[in-house]
């Protein structure tokens, strides 16, 4: 996995391609970053992902921003 801007995760999320999105004090390869997220016909925008992934796992001991990953590209 390699760090990516949001900008970046934005358009590969976009052109339907798995991306991680983590709180920036959780590392790859810990059990919190066990999965990928991949849109769906019906998935929600990349915005409200973000959102609700800032919501639910964000906080002082996880990390108070995210980071975006992405498969080596």
């Amino acid at each position: 996995m390699m760090q990516i801007t949001k900008g970046m995760a934005r358009k590969l999320y976009n052109e339907g391609k798995e991306i991680m999105i983590l709180p920036n004090r959780v590392k790859t390869d810990s059990l919190l970053a066990s999965w990928l997220v991949k849109p769906t016909d019906n998935s929600i925008s990349f915005e409200k992902l973000c959102d609700a992934i800032f919501y639910y796992n964000c906080s002082p001991e996880t990390g108070t921003t995210l980071v975006y990953y992405a498969k080596e590209i």
